[in-house]
């Protein structure tokens, strides 16, 4: 039986996986990259190619994998002309350089848009999903119905065992969440079926799709106006949709908040991240709404960093005040888009905890040296790069754009948890040393160019 099998059973098959790992879990990873590796490389045209290039042929260590793992920017490698110019074809070409299925056939005849092209693909068994591209030019990265369905075994899992509350009352609390009915980003789909899971009814502070072309027009927009050629008609009606769109937003968050503060006698679970935790908490007292709304066995689920927002150092504090609930009530979790399952955080043990499926690496700045500690033990500061043993549709090796501790050994589990420990996270983008582009990234870069017809 393949070792890869082990690891689809600790998400699928009952049980606590955070708490739960199989006494070899190194070993058990290890043998599993290597059958991903022995599996990927015929199939994605750029891991086939990297690995030639630097001679390995086989994954015998964890050293092994960290000239295989894919810089977080080469799911924008793309021309822009190509989203700009309706090349969809071409797009599909570069995105079979990345993907371990064949793209390149599709129809995109009558496609319009990104959106449309995604749909497109989606259509054909590619569920495609996208970054939020604040920068106006998105990342796409393909995944399997399989990858979606485990996005939403994990989310599950994540509620299930990372808060006793959400547990206790698992199929019965009102879930609200502050997300739309869908869009391109990889969690809306697979958060809102996990929703039908953990809660009762569910309700959505958003009631329109999340768009790639939006988001990609938003970020072309500020670059115009940064680079001085936007043109005055253009800027009057990008001022103008910004004051419709602020003002439907408005009404959205009030009709949520409305329906929030109308159960606030029943513990509900309200699902979202800081940065939207924090635009209801201002929004609310604006409308001079006092603090403790909720029930105080109400449990949020939150994650990520501001996203930008403008808060002062104690909004967590202020978060759980307005929500009149205990810390403990906070499922803060550690993961990103590109990860299939996220971390829970633990208070007791002072960390998130990292699905067993989910290899972690600590790399240097550069991301080319290998700072795991070679004895398995000790605390490690570097950037975040992972192996993502359940990843079908793409390549599980990613290197993100994170400054993170990790403890490799915790003197021994605390709260039940297993495995290596994430102590801190941050930005590169957002410290005061600032991000550099990964020296992979350039030769990545170079190959697709070199596989695709621009």
């Amino acid at each position: 039986m393949s070792t890869l099998n082990l690891f689809y059973d600790l998400l699928e098959q009952d049980g606590d996986p955070f708490r739960r790992h199989p006494d070899n879990l190194c070993a058990l990873q290890l043998t599993a990259m290597q059958e991903r590796f022995a599996q990927r490389r015929e199939q994605i045209k750029l891991l086939g190619r990297r690995a030639a290039d630097t001679g390995i042929d086989e994954i015998r260590n964890e050293t092994d994998v960290v000239p295989l793992l894919f810089a977080h920017q080469i799911y924008k490698s793309y021309p822009e002309q190509f989203v700009e110019n309706g090349r969809w074809k071409h797009l599909n070409t570069w995105l079979q350089t990345l993907t371990s299925r064949p793209v390149t056939e599709v129809d995109v005849d009558g496609v319009d848009n990104v959106d449309a092209w995604m749909d497109r693909l989606r259509g054909a068994g590619h569920h495609v999903f996208s970054s939020s591209g604040t920068s106006g030019k998105c990342s796409f990265i393909n995944q399997t119905r399989a990858d979606l369905d485990h996005v939403t075994a994990s989310c599950v899992k994540l509620g299930v065992y990372g808060n006793k509350l959400i547990k206790r009352d698992f199929g019965k609390r009102p879930v609200f969440l502050m997300m739309p009915p869908g869009g391109a980003h990889r969690h809306i789909g697979p958060v809102l079926s996990a929703a039908t899971q953990l809660g009762g009814e569910s309700t959505l502070m958003f009631d329109e799709p999340a768009l790639a072309s939006a988001t990609i027009a938003m970020g072309r927009m500020r670059r115009a106006l940064a680079d001085g050629s936007a043109k005055p008609s253009e800027i009057a009606a990008f001022q103008e949709q910004a004051v419709s769109r602020q003002r439907h937003t408005g009404a959205m968050i009030d009709r949520f908040l409305d329906k929030l503060l109308a159960h606030r006698d029943v513990p509900v679970l309200v699902q979202g991240n800081w940065s939207l935790h924090w635009t209801l908490v201002e929004h609310a007292r604006r409308r001079g709404v006092a603090d403790r709304i909720c029930h105080p066995e109400t449990v949020i689920t939150t994650g990520g960093g501001l996203k930008g927002s403008q808060a002062p150092a104690d909004f967590r504090e202020q978060i759980i005040g307005f929500y009149g609930i205990e810390p403990a009530n906070v499922q803060n979790s550690y993961g990103m888009s590109e990860m299939i399952g996220t971390g829970p955080w633990s208070d007791a043990a002072q960390g998130y905890a990292i699905c067993p499926w989910i290899v972690p690496f600590v790399l240097d700045k550069a991301g080319e040296k290998l700072l795991n500690p070679a004895s398995g033990k000790g605390i490690v500061e570097g950037r975040f790069a992972f192996f993502d043993l359940l990843a079908e549709g793409y390549w599980g090796g990613f290197i993100t754009g994170d400054k993170v501790t990790i403890d490799f050994s915790p003197e021994e589990p605390t709260d039940g948890l297993e495995g290596p420990l994430v102590r801190q996270v941050g930005r590169y983008a957002d410290l005061e040393e600032g991000e550099d582009k990964l020296s992979c990234a350039g030769t990545m870069e170079s190959y697709v160019r070199g596989m695709i017809d621009v």
